[in-house]
């Protein structure tokens, strides 16, 4: 079964008595006889439906008649959240962004109003909106999760750990990436997340920046660390998670802050296979029934009062992702999950990915619903509205409703007509240019500066910006004159101008072989450093040229 792409309802008829008041009573008798055939009509057509809402049985309650499709992302759609009121949506994926949606501001473009970016290159992993709708909690693979207001500005960003400690109790923090995370189901200042490292932890938003709350280690049979890779509440608040040993855990919340956190008081030790990882634990909200989908291509039903044996084991459901979700009804009626589907080698899927609805009183199939597309990741069906949400890999999001059954949500950006185009919102390309009477050099007054402009000469004044001394080198090679008329070549230069001063600058014009050639003759006649010559050379002998030139040259000439 697939759904069908339509209008969100028909549009309501209009009345043509209030159109044409002057109807005459001939006119008015035709109607009467015309409203009780189409009544008629009608019963019949409501006796078909409730006959075929018969044979699907509870099947039925998934709103499936519609569809509208979201271009979320050009990625894979990992997490998705609507908040309490049903008005929102929230989707991030491997895009490494959040897109926030919100129904009463949307039409049928299907636009998101603003992206948020939590890590640059760090993908989604979860999350999730709190119990109140003015708080989301995102999980990111990197190590610290982020708590953003419902607007989107980060209010807090949970601490660190020291990957350098082998005790994870002793660190404040998570030191691999995260797995999950959710929110406390009656405390609104509680979460907690999971991680790589082998850890459950327990954050109170308030000192989440600075330590952590409790720190549950999950552990296999033989004592060694076995990372969680799924989590959830109940609604008593245990503490549910399933790890990659194929364990799934459950920890009693009470004791847990009370610091009993060395065991697990109930335990599935073989739920899935070893090193498969299960994606998804979800619990009944009267805490009696849980699924658990496995990367072992199941899905099982267990008992929470009793976890030796699964109930139901549901095999051949291709599940290739780590966040491949199943979820209950809003009523706890029924429970479903969806498939993967392997692509070919030109990257156009294989197959079909199926929804699988299941009857939670007598655990068999009642529904199936197909899409197309690509492999479903993430779900959400939320209650108020009653509108189904599948994420799939293809980046879209599909939003599915029965206009029968479902209200607001998407129904309302389906039904709504974008606005046409006003006078007043005419692009600047279509009008050409726009000239400001002030811009010109007409109408400028020199007299005024902005606020930019003088900065910017604020800036370039050494004396206002207070700038060092750059010294005579840094100076030349800026282009800017040292202090004087001159500008120095070198240091030596630069003591010999302040010392000298101005009045001894013409040495810069002599020669200075002339200038030492002039001390010559009076070198002669008093050689005070130069008198050891008369001894040993007493005719002075100058180099010649042409001997040195009659040399050998060396061999690397």
């Amino acid at each position: 079964e697939v759904p069908a792409r339509g209008p969100a309802a028909p549009a309501p008829a209009e009345d043509e008595d209030a159109a044409n008041p002057r109807a005459g009573a001939g006119a008015k008798e035709g109607k009467e006889q015309m409203s009780d055939q189409e009544e008629d009509e009608d019963d019949d057509d409501d006796d078909d439906d409730s006959d075929d809402e018969e044979d699907l049985g509870k099947g039925g309650l998934v709103p499936c008649t519609h569809e509208a499709i979201l271009k979320a992302s050009p990625k894979a759609i990992t997490a998705i959240s609507i908040d309490p009121s049903g008005a929102r949506l929230l989707t991030g994926g491997h895009d490494c962004s959040i897109k926030m949606y919100d129904f009463n501001g949307m039409n049928q473009n299907l636009q998101h109003f603003r992206e948020l970016a939590v890590y640059e290159g760090q993908p989604m992993v979860d999350m999730q909106y709190s119990n109140s709708g003015d708080k989301i909690l995102v999980a990111t693979t990197k190590n610290t999760a982020v708590v953003f207001s419902r607007e989107g500005s980060r209010e807090a960003e949970f601490s660190k750990g020291d990957m350098y400690v082998h005790d994870m109790s002793q660190t404040k923090g998570h030191i691999a990436a995260l797995c999950a995370a959710r929110w406390h189901p009656t405390d609104k200042n509680v979460c907690m997340t999971a991680s790589n490292d082998g850890t459950v932890r327990l954050w109170d938003i308030n000192t989440c920046d600075r330590k952590q709350v409790t720190v549950i280690k999950t552990k296999d049979a033989r004592g060694q660390k076995a990372p969680p890779t799924a989590i959830c509440y109940t609604t008593k608040g245990d503490i549910v998670a399933a790890c990659l040993d194929g364990a799934i855990k459950v920890y009693d919340g009470r004791a847990v802050a009370k610091g009993s956190t060395q065991r697990a008081h109930n335990e599935a030790k073989t739920a899935h296979q070893p090193g498969s990882g299960t994606t998804c634990v979800t619990v009944s909200k009267d805490g009696n029934m849980m699924i658990s989908r496995g990367g072992d291509d199941t899905l099982k039903v267990w008992d929470m009062r009793n976890l030796t044996k699964a109930l139901a084991h549901y095999t051949e459901l291709d599940n290739f992702f780590e966040q491949t979700q199943c979820i209950f009804s809003p009523g706890d009626h029924l429970f479903l999950t969806a498939t993967s589907v392997r692509k070919n080698k030109d990257g156009t899927p294989s197959g079909e990915a199926v929804v699988h609805v299941w009857d939670k009183s007598t655990l068999q199939c009642v529904r199936k619903v197909s899409m197309p597309t690509s492999s479903i990741v993430s779900m959400a069906w939320h209650a108020k509205i009653n509108q189904l949400f599948l994420g799939t890999t293809a980046g879209d999001v599909h939003c599915l409703y029965d206009p029968k059954q479902s209200e607001h949500g998407i129904l309302r950006a389906v039904g709504k007509v974008p606005k046409k185009a006003d006078v007043t919102s005419i692009g600047i390309s279509s009008v050409g240019h726009i000239y400001t009477p002030h811009a010109l050099p007409m109408f400028r007054d020199e007299g005024m500066e902005t606020k930019s402009r003088a900065k910017r000469k604020e800036r370039n004044d050494p004396v206002k910006s207070q700038r060092p001394d750059l010294g005579p080198i840094d100076a030349q090679k800026k282009g800017l004159s040292y202090p004087g008329n001159l500008t120095s070549k070198s240091f030596a230069q630069h003591a010999f101008k302040n010392l000298v001063g101005p009045s001894g600058q013409a040495y810069l014009q002599q020669d200075p072989r002339e200038a030492l050639l002039a001390f010559a003759e009076d070198a002669e006649k008093n050689p005070t450093y130069m008198g050891a010559y008369k001894e040993t050379q007493p005719v002075t002998e100058f180099n010649n040229e042409e001997r040195y030139e009659k040399r050998a040259k060396p061999y690397f000439y």
